[in-house]
């Protein structure tokens, strides 16, 4: 085999930042390493959301404002539905975990946090949710992949026990004993997956597609890898997923659900009619036209150019 291949097990140590001593605030400020890869993961993410948004002529401020509606909604909605499907025996035990935003996300609670957050956007200021959501399936990979880094640096997606090249040896499991074994990371190939999509987006988002493509493409591409991913996931571990259907795990179903998700807004797109994008999301750069209008000749009120006057010589009276 080729063990060569393995990679060696790495989790950074959080940063501690001392504090001034008040009797109030911590000995020391702590910077997890996964909380700055989810931090890039935002901001990358509505970076290019943003520049995608300029491009198809979206009003960059609608789209922040929308994305700022999604991010709350996942990150709430991401960690209540962690804390239901994945960790239900605490939540019976002390019902504000889920409260507890800090403590754990979802994958796919995040998902479905994100579609809640762009309805109520959608319905409070009375916009289409499909043309903006676009946009966000396009920035997908580019914010993904660092969230999913940090959760190859956390390694809190271990997978079963393996020899696949690309796999992690010495995988060290909170609550067990070594020897350690050499383990697949979920999160790891995760990114690998945001790290083919990337480039594959930039070459699709380089001709105009119809709004609504990458919302269509992106579940398509995403849930089928997800599906596989989750047979992979440890089942001798503490605090492993729950399989209480079919023997498949939370992630499963949400996986189909995606994909069925993505045939329907295939369909809409593909056989359906053009997505219109409202005159008040538009955006127009600076000194274009809007598409459709006519540029405005000079009014009547204009002063006219200066007409050139061909030169005579000097003493010589114009006929």
């Amino acid at each position: 085999m080729l063990t060569w291949l393995y990679l060696p097990f790495w989790r950074p140590e959080a940063i501690q930042i001392p504090l001034p001593e008040t009797g109030v605030l911590p000995d020391a400020l702590q910077i997890h390493p996964f909380g700055v890869m989810v931090a890039l993961a935002v901001l990358v993410g509505a970076q290019v959301a943003s520049h995608r948004a300029r491009r198809e002529q979206v009003h960059p401020r609608v789209m922040g404002e929308m994305v700022g509606f999604m991010f709350i909604a996942a990150f709430v909605l991401g960690h209540m539905l962690d804390a239901v499907f994945y960790h239900w025996d605490v939540v019976r035990e002390d019902p504000l975990f889920v409260l507890e935003l800090w403590n754990g996300l979802s994958s796919f609670g995040g998902f479905v946090g994100a579609f809640v957050g762009g309805a109520i956007w959608s319905v409070y200021r009375k916009m289409p949710l499909l043309p903006f959501a676009d946009i966000c399936a396009y920035s997908f990979p580019f914010g993904w992949i660092f969230g999913r880094l940090g959760c190859t640096i956390a390694h809190d997606h271990p997978g079963r026990v393996t020899e696949f090249p690309l796999a992690i040896e010495e995988y060290v499991i909170p609550g067990m004993r070594p020897p350690w074994q050499v383990r697949h990371d979920l999160g790891l190939y995760e990114a690998m997956w945001c790290a083919a999509m990337i480039p594959l987006f930039l070459w699709l988002g380089r001709k105009p597609r119809k709004r609504g493509f990458f919302m269509a493409i992106l579940p398509l591409l995403y849930a089928p890898v997800r599906f596989g991913l989750d047979f992979l996931r440890a089942t001798d571990v503490p605090g492993a997923d729950p399989r209480p259907v079919l023997g498949l795990t939370p992630g499963h179903w949400g996986a189909l659900v995606l994909l069925l998700t993505g045939l329907a807004v295939s369909y809409r797109v593909f056989f359906g009619g053009p997505v219109e994008l409202p005159e008040a999301a538009r955006w127009v750069p600076e000194g274009e036209v809007p598409e459709g209008e006519v540029p405005e000749g000079p009014s009547a009120d204009d002063e006219p150019a200066p007409a050139a006057r061909a030169s005579s010589p000097e003493g010589e009276e114009e006929e």
